[in-house]
């Protein structure tokens, strides 16, 4: 019978070790090189049922693999479970690790440890990296290595457990002013693109679709008699959530729409909003160019631009209609959240609204200075 030992030397912990007698009848010991004793006893387990099939308990030591080939081997065999394009996941994981690549690339993978994986989230923190941006950083790696471990590529995955940062929750939004800016400012320019940027715009801060929802919309998915439109799609397949939802069209909206549907760009696959490639229009994922940059139109705007300047229009829209009076599970509904946690990071905003509005209140009578 195997056992999991916690070894000590002049009082550090070293590790979990494992201990148990393989198929050669020889009595073994190694460092299971897990976070916590329940993951040393999970490989244990692995390891008495290789004997127990007349394997070695542990396979020949992989060869060594640094971390930038581990990770070219992730991206070509993962096959990523929820990914709508694996391109698509393949560009933003590639884009979130290639700043760590400089000082990991070559470092073997099979002796990066706990320690090692604290001392790169500590340094991601120092160089000023935000909480979120370091946890997708640190998950995508975790992922990569508990890949590696299954595959029997790695022992272990030094990213289990690890303990990251909080969660930052940032809304960013427009206030009402700065909205009649934006459209202002977008409504100006008489090329074709900007025609189609003031209907994507238009789309996102009256709807609160996703800049994917917006370039994905097409003509049929609209019903402007009923005033409806039912959101289904993004640009490269079916929407965040997976499940279809409805909004109802606001009035400047359904305007705005109706008097774009006799002058929009045909395409084949009859968006609202097409992209314009190298020579026809098409759908953003087809023609292969980058989606319309909104930056240039905050600052044209003079308005501070979001971090996220796309989301902060899905933002913009969440927020005043909270602030308008609308609750909180209409407003999963109009964004399609899967969960009701991700739509209360808006709680505080329509919390912070209805504060100020009682601070108004007064009954003391005014009187004039002069009486």
């Amino acid at each position: 019978m195997g056992e999991v030992i916690r070894k000590m030397k002049d009082g550090r912990f070293l590790g979990y070790y494992i201990r148990w007698v393989d198929v050669d009848g020889k009595r073994k010991m190694r460092a299971s090189k897990q976070p916590t004793v329940a993951d040393a006893k999970r490989m244990l387990v692995e390891i008495e049922a290789r004997v127990a099939r007349g394997k070695l308990g542990v396979a020949e030591r992989p060869k060594r693999l640094t971390i930038g080939q581990l990770l070219e081997r992730f991206y070509a065999e993962y096959d990523p479970p929820r990914a709508r394009s694996r391109e698509a996941w393949e560009s933003k994981i590639r884009s979130q690790l290639a700043t760590l690549l400089p000082f990991l690339s070559e470092r073997d993978a099979g002796s990066f440890v706990v320690e090692d994986a604290e001392k790169l989230r500590n340094q991601l923190t120092r160089q000023g990296y935000k909480g979120n941006t370091v946890r997708l950083k640190l998950t995508f790696l975790g992922t990569a290595f508990d890949w590696a471990q299954r595959k029997g590529i790695v022992l272990g995955n030094p990213f289990a457990g690890l303990r990251k940062p909080r969660a930052e929750h940032r809304v960013e939004y427009l206030t009402a002013d700065e909205v009649r800016q934006l459209l202002a400012t977008v409504d100006a320019r008489s090329d074709e693109r900007g025609k189609v940027l003031a209907v994507a715009v238009r789309l996102a801060i009256y709807a609160g679709l996703r800049v994917g929802e917006v370039f994905g919309l097409r003509w049929r998915d609209i019903d402007l008699g009923r005033g409806m439109m039912t959101i289904s799609r993004s640009y490269e397949g079916t929407t965040k959530s997976g499940k279809p939802r409805q909004i109802p069209l606001a009035d400047e909206l359904a305007e705005t729409l109706r008097n774009w549907k006799g002058v929009c760009p045909q395409t084949p696959e009859g968006v609202v909003c097409p992209v314009r490639g190298d020579e026809e229009w098409s759908v953003w994922h087809a023609c292969k160019c980058r989606r319309p940059e909104l930056a240039p139109l905050y600052a044209a705007a003079k308005i501070p631009t979001p971090a996220s300047p796309w989301h902060a229009l899905r933002h913009t829209f969440a927020s005043h209609f909270l602030m308008n009076g609308g609750g909180l599970l209409t407003l999963q509904k109009l964004l399609g959240h899967c969960d009701l946690k991700m739509t209360s990071i808006y709680a505080h905003l329509s919390s912070d609204h209805v504060a100020a509005e009682v601070k108004r209140m007064s009954f003391v009578e005014k009187r004039n200075p002069g009486s």
